[in-house]
């Protein structure tokens, strides 16, 4: 699972690198501008997922979603 924190902003201009040290590599291809990780799932049993953005391999954003 990921770290324990609800605030994932301070991820945005962290290096793909600095992002596979602090929450693993995941099941993510490397090259892709956008990278999901599972956090947890909801009382209905659907995977709430945290989504990150890249650009230029940067993290540009970041959101949370089904």
């Amino acid at each position: 699972m990921m770290k324990n924190t609800q605030n994932y902003n301070d991820l945005i201009g962290k290096t793909r690198e600095e992002i596979v040290k602090e929450l693993g590599d995941g099941f993510n291809f490397y090259p892709s501008d956008l990278w999901t990780y599972n956090l947890k799932k909801n009382w209905l049993g659907r995977w709430v997922l945290l989504y990150i953005h890249f650009e230029d391999n940067v993290v540009c954003r970041v959101h949370i979603g089904h």
